[in-house]
C-alpha cells in the first residue's frame, strides 16, 4: 500500500507540473496562432511581448496579420487582444511556469496602406523592421536589451529608446526624432529631422543627417554625426568621450566650443579663437545657425 501511494503522488506531482509546464516534447517552432486583423478605421495599433522576437513583413493584402510560432501550442499562450475603437492592442499570451525548453517568435505582416500610429515594445526581444518601409503617423519602438533593426521610416514623430540593445537604423526622417538609450550603440544611414539624442554610455554614429538636434551622452561613448544640410542649430555634449562633427562646406554659423580636459580641432581655425577652455568665432559673413559642443573629458573635432 505504501508503494502504491508513493506512486500515485509521484504521478500526480508529474501530472500538475505537466499542467504548468506544457510538457513540450517538441524541439522546433510552429505556427500555433494567426490573427487576421482589417484595418480600416484603426488608427492605433500596438504590439507588446516580452523575450519573443518579432520581425514585421509588408502584407500582401489591407490586413494586419499575426503569426505566433512556438514549441507548444495551447490556447493560453496565445496572444492577448483589446480592440477599443480604432485603436488595436495585441500583447503576449501566457507561458509555462517552468518555461525551459519553451521557445515563441513572432511574425507581424503589416499593409503598406497603414498610415497610422504604432507602437512596438519588447524587453529583450530583436525586433526586426528591416524587410518593410513605414509610412506613418507615429512610431514608438522601446526595447529592453534587444535589438532593434529599422530600414526605412517616415512619420511625423518618431520615438526610439533602449536600455542596453542596439539600434541599427537605416533611413528616418520624421518632424521630430527622440532616441534614448543608457548603454545602447546607435548606428544610422540616413536621418532626417528635428533630432534629441540622450544616452548614458553608448555610442553614436550618425553616417548622414539633415535638419537641427541635441545630442547628449552623460556619461561615455562616443558621438559622431555627419549633417549633409544643416537647418537649425545644433548642440553637443559628452562628458566623458570624443565628439565627431562634419558641417556642409558651405554653412555659415557661430560655433563655440568648450573642454575641461580635451583638445578642440576644426578645419576653420582662422574664423575662431581660443579664450581658456573655450573656443569661439563666426564662420562665415551671414551666420544662420549656432553650434555648440561641450565635454568634460573628451577631445572636440569639427569639420567642413
Amino acid at each position: 500500500m505504501k508503494i502504491k501511494n508513493q506512486f500515485i503522488c509521484s504521478f500526480m506531482t508529474a501530472l500538475m507540473l505537466c499542467s504548468v509546464t506544457g510538457c513540450s516534447t517538441s524541439h522546433s517552432s510552429e505556427i500555433s496562432n494567426e490573427l487576421h486583423f482589417p484595418l480600416a478605421g484603426i488608427s492605433d495599433v500596438t504590439l507588446s511581448y516580452d523575450e519573443e522576437p518579432i520581425t514585421f513583413y509588408k502584407a500582401d493584402g489591407d490586413e494586419l496579420i499575426v503569426k505566433e510560432y512556438m514549441t507548444e501550442n495551447q490556447t493560453r499562450y496565445h496572444a492577448d487582444v483589446d480592440q477599443d475603437g480604432e485603436s488595436i492592442h495585441i500583447s503576449e499570451g501566457g507561458k509555462p511556469l517552468f518555461k525551459s525548453g519553451f521557445t515563441r517568435y513572432i511574425e507581424i505582416f503589416l499593409p503598406a496602406s497603414y498610415a497610422g500610429a504604432l507602437t512596438i515594445t519588447t524587453t529583450d526581444g530583436t525586433i526586426d523592421l528591416t524587410d518593410i518601409g513605414l509610412h506613418i503617423s507615429r512610431l514608438r519602438i522601446d526595447s529592453t536589451d534587444g535589438t532593434i533593426k529599422l530600414a526605412e521610416a517616415a512619420a511625423s514623430d518618431i520615438y526610439l529608446s533602449t536600455t542596453s540593445g542596439t539600434l541599427k537604423l537605416g533611413s528616418i526622417a520624421a518632424d521630430t526624432i527622440r532616441i534614448e538609450t543608457t548603454s545602447g550603440d546607435v548606428t544610422c544611414d540616413k536621418m532626417a529631422g528635428r533630432v534629441s539624442y540622450t544616452s548614458t554610455s553608448g555610442n553614436a554614429h550618425i553616417k548622414s543627417a539633415i535638419g537641427s538636434g541635441s545630442y547628449k551622452a552623460d556619461n561615455s561613448g562616443t558621438l559622431s554625426v555627419i549633417y549633409t544640410k544643416v537647418t537649425g542649430d545644433l548642440s553637443f555634449y559628452n562628458k566623458n568621450d570624443d565628439i565627431s562633427l562634419v558641417l556642409p562646406e558651405d554653412l555659415e554659423f557661430e560655433f563655440e566650443a568648450n573642454t575641461k580636459n580635451g583638445m578642440v580641432d576644426t578645419t576653420f581655425k582662422e574664423s575662431i579663437t581660443t579664450d581658456g577652455r573655450t573656443t569661439h568665432g563666426t564662420v562665415g559673413g551671414n551666420p544662420s545657425v549656432n553650434i555648440e559642443a561641450e565635454t568634460k573629458n573628451g577631445n572636440i573635432e569639427v569639420s567642413q
